[in-house]
């Protein structure tokens, strides 16, 4: 079960439009994956995309349960963030902090994840359901952390996280690198407008 942590499909940190390049070859594509190439767009068709995301549920879920069975539960200020985020269960949010956030490992799932680029060596923070793991030298980054309590925000409004997986991953299906998406310029727009108003204050 460890092992299949290190295995992710999605990344919910701060990237933004243009982190995320495409990679240089793409001469050898898996099945289900395309490139268009007058807009530079890696495609993964609607019958793949159904089949990877019980897969990306199932890792989810598993990775949400290592993180609340050994992580730590948020501080004074981090749980006034995370109601500022708009979490509501902010008792039962965990935290795991790390050397650095897993790549995938092995299977479809991993493939898509690579040549998509939803997850690349720079990533540093990851958060859904009530888990978040970061990055050791991305602690200190308010905004980083208030993105994912976004998140986590959302996915308690969606009614659960496999509904947040669908919703979220189907939101980036159709955008270019997969980079960007409603809920993902939610939480990039919240959090930072949220430190800029106390940097203003």
């Amino acid at each position: 079960m460890q092992r299949r942590l290190s295995s992710i499909l999605f990344v919910i940190g701060r990237s933004r439009r243009g982190d995320c390049p495409l990679p240089s070859a793409f001469s050898s594509l898996p099945s289900g994956l395309s490139l268009a190439s007058s807009r530079r767009i890696v495609v993964i068709d609607q019958q793949t995309f159904e089949d990877l995301l019980p897969l990306a549920y199932q890792w989810a879920q598993a990775q949400e349960e290592f993180i609340l069975a050994r992580g730590s539960p948020l501080g004074p200020q981090h749980k006034a963030d995370a109601r500022l985020a708009g979490v509501r269960d902010c008792e039962r949010v965990r935290v795991l902090i790390v050397d650095r956030i897993p790549l995938p490992e092995g299977g479809e799932l991993a493939k898509a994840a690579r040549r998509a680029q939803i997850i690349t060596p720079d990533t540093r923070c990851v958060g859904f359901g009530h888990a978040i793991i970061i990055r050791a030298d991305s602690w200190g980054d308010r905004e980083l952390l208030l993105h994912n309590l976004v998140h986590i925000a959302q996915c308690e409004r969606s009614g659960g996280l496999e509904d947040w997986v669908r919703q979220y991953l189907g939101d980036r299906q159709t955008c270019v690198e997969f980079s960007v998406g409603a809920l993902e310029e939610e939480a990039r727009g919240l959090a930072r407008a949220i430190c800029h108003a106390e940097a203003a204050a």
